[in-house]
């Protein structure tokens, strides 16, 4: 048994060396720009700029793998208005591949919904690398409930008789709230709060009953909780033993989550976005980078490329389409 594993281990490893020796021959002639600007829409120090800061060594190590050419990759915070300003400045770069960022869903869909911005729509004007990092929803209850179950009978039976706290007015969480309700015809007592952390307080506190926020969030306030579930797909590896929803009331929800993947702009060559894409796929399988995010608690998924990342876009455009109309009855848009 021992010699079959390490014969396919090899085997393995034979593939890895072949497919990106011939990566390397499919792109060794693109024209890599010398400086590449990396668009954070964010402040320094944020998690975005975090995750780009951490990343940014081993893109430009896979860029050289591949193209045998080393560019040199610029952070460019540019902060305001929730992420807007960083993404025009983005949309108005020239279109030649030296530009490429971060998106933050559903950020940048709920501020596209909310106002005329120069990147509309940012499904057409950004083309996705790809993505790695995604942080679900949870939603948690604490035992002034004795189950999500009775919290879900109470918000239908009683609407507004619930409340449910979360980082907002317009994020990743408050999004969610509203997914949660459209799915299963009920309705909460929303309360924003100034970002995640007096979120959190208030439902250590007691202040509300139920929280919605990411997995991080869960992991801090999971002692307090009775009960529990995941608004994706499917269970989460950092917290495995959290269900998803559908796995707790038999409703699909999976909208929400906050969700960081690398773009660049429509125009761009062919070819070196191909490069982009292959180069972030090789970085996002390797285990250093895997180390060294976890170490700063990056979200890790599954790396998602190109059209994958796309459908990703689509999605969440559409989820906050479909939801806008609960935003504007909060009175959060117009």
């Amino acid at each position: 048994m021992r010699m079959i594993k390490s014969v396919a281990a090899a085997a393995a490893a034979t593939a890895f060396v072949c497919a990106g020796a011939a990566q390397a021959q499919e792109f060794k002639n693109v024209k890599v720009p010398q400086t590449i600007n990396v668009v954070v829409a964010y402040s320094a120090g944020g998690s975005s700029d975090v995750l780009v800061r951490t990343a940014l060594p081993y893109f430009e190590q896979a860029i050289q793998e591949l193209s045998g050419q080393k560019p040199n990759m610029i952070v460019k915070n540019v902060p305001g208005a929730g992420g807007e300003v960083g993404w025009a400045t983005m949309a108005r770069a020239e279109a030649d591949g030296s530009t490429i960022g971060i998106i933050n869903l559903p950020s940048i869909a709920i501020i596209q919904a909310s106002r005329k911005v120069p990147y509309a729509p940012y499904t057409e004007t950004f083309v996705p690398i790809g993505v790695d990092v995604i942080d679900p929803n949870v939603i948690t209850v604490n035992d002034q409930y004795k189950s999500l179950k009775e919290v879900m009978d109470a918000a239908k039976k009683e609407p507004g008789s619930v409340t449910i706290g979360s980082d907002g007015p317009l994020s990743d969480d408050h999004l969610g709230v509203y997914a949660i309700q459209d799915a299963t015809d009920t309705k909460f007592a929303f309360i924003p709060y100034n970002g995640s952390a007096p979120a959190n307080r208030a439902f250590l506190s007691k202040e509300v009953g139920v929280s919605v926020g990411n997995v991080i969030d869960y992991m801090q306030t999971k002692d307090s909780s009775v009960d529990a579930a995941i608004l994706a797909d499917e269970r989460y590896a950092m917290i495995p033993d959290v269900p998803t929803f559908k796995e707790k009331t038999g409703m699909d929800v999976t909208t929400g989550g906050s969700t960081r993947g690398w773009v660049t702009l429509k125009g761009a060559p062919e070819k070196l976005v191909g490069l982009y894409r292959a180069a972030f796929e090789r970085f996002a399988q390797n285990p250093k980078w895997q180390e060294d995010a976890k170490k700063r608690n990056v979200t890790l998924v599954e790396p998602k490329v190109g059209d994958a990342f796309g459908a990703i876009m689509k999605r969440t455009s559409d989820d906050v389409d479909r939801l806008l109309e609960y935003f504007k009855q909060g009175g959060y848009l117009k």
